[in-house]
């Protein structure tokens, strides 16, 4: 059973590749993946934080609720993954401001 969910660009060919990236890495299918665009995309992201709203990301909802968006919710992902993808999760040590400088700079040339 899913226990975080991942709402990504499906309308991004980059995106798309990576949640077929991550699809195959999730053998226990932890992460269920579910495209912004689609219906299910579009009512989940209408609850979405005020702090995160306009955000152009990736954005993944534990379990419990919680909502991370570009790199904190990519570590996150890493350590969901089979090994040796946790590892990347040492990311987190790196501090946020340029954690998402790097992904933002990555994130514009997705498209």
């Amino acid at each position: 059973m899913a226990t975080a969910s991942l709402l990504f660009d499906d309308d991004c060919g980059k995106c798309n590749r990576w949640a077929e990236f991550i699809r195959k890495r999730d053998p226990n299918s932890r992460i269920k993946l579910i495209g912004q665009n689609s219906t299910e995309g579009i009512e989940i992201l209408k609850s979405r934080p005020k702090s995160m709203e306009g955000l152009d990301s990736v954005f993944l909802i534990s379990k419990d609720g919680a909502w991370f968006a570009k790199s904190s919710a990519i570590w996150r992902i890493c350590k969901l993954l089979r090994f040796p993808w946790p590892i990347a999760s040492a990311i987190f040590f790196v501090p946020s401001p340029i954690r998402d400088a790097a992904y933002s700079i990555y994130a514009r040339m997705r498209k």
